[in-house]
């Protein structure tokens, strides 16, 4: 205490013991008079000042009080500061007794220089506006809230609305509003608060002036440069806003987080105080930041000092001394409103510092943040909650800040996430954890970056083990932005927090996997830097070691065809060598087991057929690029099979179908938006993954194979897809990769409702049946019964396939064919008789040229003749692949009619010669061959021994057919040795003048031109001269040249 206050307490406590009406006027009359002794300005008449006010006080003659007062306020000299100064001291001590006395003066006086005005030349004059009325308004707007501070605590709020506040404000608005009155009022509003907050009423007391005065301060601080400081008025200004929103009413959160949003930008980009002095600012800018705790009038009313607040840095920032003050007063108020959403709200204003590219303005933004933490830990601490709900995001704001550049910016970040701790910690004991905390503030002063990292590793160490798993997803994001936005370093450790938190702390994450992988997804786009990204796809690997199936399920809802950050993402999974055997299992079963939603078919979703299932087919795509990634061949080898069954059905499945209806990101709508459907081949994908699968399971020279027989094209193609599935599963043969797994996998689907399954599988088997794994493995019988059912399939491929099956035993199982010798001709040819598909008869052909093959005659039995008049019908069918097989069929028999069979056979030779004599001038090379070898082979049954060495000499391999010698042989022999043979002969010749083909049309009028050249026509008795005439004439206007001149030359020579 000093000895003028001393003094002043001894004069006040003297004058109430002598307690003398009269001895105090006299002794106020003569400090009045003394005063004139004194310069000014003086301790001495400061003194005086204060004393005088302290005896006006004790005095209880109101007329000598009033008269003394008014002698003042009319006579002191208003442009000399000492006595504006003493004027105020003589009222607001005079105020602590005589409250009402004094306000109604300072009214009348106030009223009387209102109504005053100055005319002539003087009322001109600039200087006396700006001058004495303006330093008058100034102290009186100074003595009033002076006075509110010395008055009586009962008595002031009755009184500093009506008579205190609305003078106040009178005075401003009707002055000129200059620098000196902006102050004046900011001084204002900081007293009136202090002595309002003072009463022990005030929490009761509803202040009407305060958002006007607010209203005020803020307008004052817009106002203000931000590249200086230039006045007092910033932190003056924030001071009283301050002390004006501790009083009522409360502000909203919104009024609030308006005053924050505004100081902060008025505070956080002035220039640190050594570079306004390297860039030259003026002197007076920098000493209105260093004098500011010892000149400001509100010094004596701060509640926490600058050097408490900053230590030792109040040298680098000294504009921070203004948030010190600012935050321990308005902010504290403000939190406790509703602590959780303005906590929010202020650390929301923050981020946007915290981001800053200045380095000093992320520095006075965290030290703000401690300040900020401070006070919520202070509040929290007295109300404790069960929980703090903005751990994680505050962890993730916070955390890449650990490595920031400046030494101070990361000590202030350890001092947060050391309140946070504390705040997250308060129902419980934090053991060691302060202290590692300490050490690690102490760690971070190193100037080595490698030392920073391992320093905040150990801190994220430490603070995962108060964690709190359910704010996964907001570290998640808070973290992600610091990637974003913080400087290298910066971002470096916050993809280390990431790491560690999620490592550590993940196995209890389960129910935020989808959200915090959503939210790497969605930053993916915008973080491309190599290191930074390995950061994502690494979070997204740790995770899957804690949570796979989550996972794998928040990855598999991402749309299609895949967009390189998914692809990314689940070629992470496949780089894991623990992790990728486990994820393609999970897949594979996603596969087999689709949704409920996308396996129930209605006739509400009957378009929906046409779409493959989402699931699936994503599950495909990722298995492609799981497999793509691998390092090891050993993993696809090991679960071969299970991946070979669910992607041969898969490509099965998504025949004909198109790409699913795209499951819609938010972060992918914005830039597809108008889209419709999914582009790409789901089939073609499916099997894209297949190859993937078999390139890692097989050799190379196995895949080129496959892609040399176009084995892909073919299984794309619905048309050709099952022979592609037969050149695959040969492939696989060679390979040793069909294994009792597959087959076992592949037997349902023949009873599938998909036709495509059961052309998929029943091509399997039929493929499969040319291998021995069948007969070794006692599937056999089986696979043959699975066949036979086929071949009563709706489907025609599958009926095919069927067929085709049948065939293949010889080649799997040739040792069985006997066995089943009458089972696979009866089978065969009822096929034969009961379709009308060329494809399917084909087929059946082929299978039976097999399977007679490996029989004898005695072997075939009574389906001999069965065959016969089969094979027969199809000599002369319009496809020639069937023409031809027809003939193989007809040439096999030949070689197994014996004993039994070979009248009837012969029989069959004679009423078919003709035909083969024709076909060998069939227009398909291909079946003139196949003709000329059965004609061949069936000579020896026309019973023509002397002709037969005639015939084997023209049909023999050695010399080149000439069909019209061979006929002219033949008919020659005839005429000679078997006359009653050319009836019939001659007979079958002109049926084949109405054939479909001009060539053969030609040969036989050439062919009947030869009869009867080499006949007697006396002995004809059966010609029909007058028929073949006619019939030679419709030829000569066939629409074949050939036929025409063939046709005129016979005619000729008859």
């Amino acid at each position: 205490m000093s000895h003028h206050t001393i003094t002043q307490q001894f004069l006040r406590t003297s004058l109430e013991q002598i307690n003398d009406n009269a001895w105090s006027s006299q002794l106020s009359s003569e400090l009045s008079q003394q005063m004139a002794g004194y310069a000014s300005p003086s301790k001495e008449k400061c003194f005086l000042y204060k004393a005088l006010g302290i005896c006006l006080a004790v005095c209880q003659d109101p007329v000598h009080i009033k008269s003394q007062i008014q002698k003042f306020l009319k006579t002191t000299d208003y442009m000399e500061a000492p006595d504006r100064l003493g004027v105020i001291s003589i009222l607001s001590f005079s105020a602590e007794s005589h409250l009402d006395l004094i306000l109604n003066t300072l009214q009348e006086f106030g009223a009387a220089m209102d109504k005053l005005t100055i005319s002539g030349f003087i009322g001109h004059l600039k200087d006396y506006h700006h001058g004495k009325r303006a330093k008058t308004r100034s102290t009186l707007m100074l003595t009033y809230s002076k006075v509110a501070m010395h008055a009586p605590k009962e008595q002031l709020l009755s009184r500093v609305e009506a008579d205190i506040t609305e003078n106040i404000l009178h005075h401003y608005r009707t002055g000129c509003q200059d620098m000196d009155l902006k102050s004046t009022l900011i001084q204002n509003a900081t007293e009136i608060s202090c002595a309002v907050l003072k009463t022990g009423d005030s929490q009761a007391f509803e202040f009407s002036y305060k958002l006007e005065l607010l209203d005020y301060m803020m307008d004052f601080i817009k106002k203000e440069p931000l590249d200086s400081l230039v006045s007092p008025v910033r932190y003056e200004a924030m001071f009283a806003i301050g002390q004006l929103c501790k009083l009522k009413p409360s502000l909203t959160l919104e009024e609030n987080r308006e005053i924050l949003d505004l100081c902060f930008k008025s505070v956080f980009p002035l220039p640190p105080l050594e570079k306004m002095k390297e860039e030259g600012k003026k002197l007076e800018d920098t000493l209105h930041i260093e004098v500011y705790d010892t000149n400001s009038p509100l010094a004596d009313s701060t509640e926490i000092s600058a050097q408490q607040a900053l230590g030792d840095s109040s040298h680098t920032w000294p504009p921070c001394k203004v948030m010190a003050n600012f935050t321990s007063t308005s902010c504290r108020n403000y939190l406790v409103l509703s602590l959780t959403p303005s906590l929010l709200v202020s650390v929301d204003l923050l981020e946007t510092w915290l981001s800053s590219e200045k380095e000093w303005e992320r520095g006075r933004a965290l030290q703000a943040s401690v300040w900020l933490l401070t006070a919520y830990q202070e509040i929290v601490n007295s109300t404790p909650q069960e929980t703090f709900d903005h751990f994680g995001y505050l962890i993730g704001l916070l955390a890449p800040y650990t490595c920031a550049s400046i030494t101070s910016s990361r000590q202030w970040v350890v001092d947060c996430i050391n309140c946070i701790l504390n705040i997250q910690g308060q129902c419980r004991n934090l053991g060691s954890a302060e202290e590692e905390l300490r050490c690690l503030r102490e760690a971070l002063t190193t100037p080595d970056p490698e030392a920073l990292f391992q320093a905040s590793c150990k801190m994220a160490k430490v603070v995962s083990k108060y964690f709190p798993s359910d704010q996964a997803t907001d570290f998640i994001e808070a973290i992600l932005d610091g990637m974003l936005s913080a400087s290298p370093s910066c971002a470096t450790a916050a993809g280390l927090w990431m790491k560690i938190i999620l490592k550590e702390c993940g196995g209890a994450m389960l129910d935020e996997v989808s959200d915090i992988l959503s939210r790497i997804y969605i930053y993916m786009p915008t973080i491309k830097q190599g290191s930074l990204r390995q950061f994502l796809v690494e979070s997204v690997s740790i995770l899957a070691h804690h949570h796979l199936e989550a996972v794998i399920f928040s990855l598999l809802i991402k749309h299609l065809p895949m967009d390189s950050d998914t692809t990314e993402l689940w070629r992470s999974l496949g780089t894991d060598p623990l992790l990728a055997p486990q994820v393609l299992k999970v897949l594979i079963e996603k596969i087999k087991t689709p949704t409920s939603q996308e396996g129930r078919m209605t006739s509400e979703t009957k378009t929906d057929l046409h779409l493959a299932a989402a699931v699936p087919l994503t599950a495909t795509c990722a298995i492609f690029e799981v497999v793509s990634a691998l390092q090891l061949s050993k993993t696809v080898q090991e679960l071969f099979p299970e991946l070979f069954t669910v992607l041969l059905q898969q490509i099965s499945q998504t025949l004909r179908q198109k790409m699913p209806l795209p499951r819609m990101s938010s972060r992918r709508r914005l830039f597809r938006k108008g889209q419709q459907l999914c582009e790409g081949n789901p089939c073609r994908l499916s099997i894209e993954a297949l190859e993937a699968v078999l390139f890692k399971a097989v050799n190379e020279k196995l895949i080129r194979t496959l892609w040399k027989q176009r084995t892909w094209m073919l299984l794309e193609n619905p048309q050709t897809h099952h022979e592609g599935v037969c050149l695959l599963v040969s492939v696989l043969q060679r390979s040793g990769l069909i294994t009792v797994e597959i087959i076992q996998s592949l037997l349902p689907w023949v009873n599938s409702p998909s036709e495509n399954q059961r052309g998929t599988s029943t091509a399997f088997f039929a493929q499969l049946m040319t291998d021995p794994i069948l007969r070794e493995k006692k599937l056999l019988k089986c696979v043959l019964h699975i066949l036979e059912e086929r071949l009563e399939d709706n489907y025609w491929i599958v009926r095919r396939m069927a067929v085709r099956g049948l065939g293949n035993v010889v080649y799997g199982a040739p040792e069985k064919v006997k066995k089943y010798k009458k089972f696979l001709l009866e089978t065969l040819i009822r096929t034969l008789e009961e379709t009308f598909s060329f494809e399917i008869i084909i087929e059946c052909m082929k299978a039976l040229a097999k399977v007679l093959k490996e029989l004898k005659g005695k072997d075939i039995g009574s389906s001999f003749r069965d065959l016969t008049i089969q094979i027969r019908k199809y000599f002369d069918n319009k496809d020639n692949t069937l023409r031809a097989l027809a003939f193989v069929l007809f040439g096999i028999l030949a070689g197994s009619a014996k004993r039994k069979w070979k009248d009837y056979f012969a029989k069959q030779v004679r009423q078919s010669w003709v035909t083969l004599l024709l076909h060998l001038q069939d227009p398909s090379p291909e079946v003139s061959m196949e003709c000329r070898a059965t004609f061949h082979l069936c000579a020896p049954f026309l019973g023509l021994k002397r002709l037969q060495t005639i015939l084997n000499e023209h049909l023999s391999w050695r010399t080149e057919l000439n069909p019209e010698e061979l006929q002219m042989d033949i008919c020659r022999h005839l005429a000679k040795e078997k006359a009653e043979l050319l009836e019939n002969f001659y007979k079958s010749t002109i049926r084949y003048f109405r054939s479909s083909w001009e060539e053969i049309r030609a040969a036989a009028a050439k062919l009947a031109g030869i009869i009867l050249e080499h006949t007697d026509t006396k002995n004809m008795k059966w010609l029909d001269m007058e028929h073949l005439l006619t019939s030679l004439q419709v030829l000569q206007n066939d629409p074949s040249p050939i036929v025409q001149l063939v046709a005129t030359q016979v005619l000729r020579d008859i």
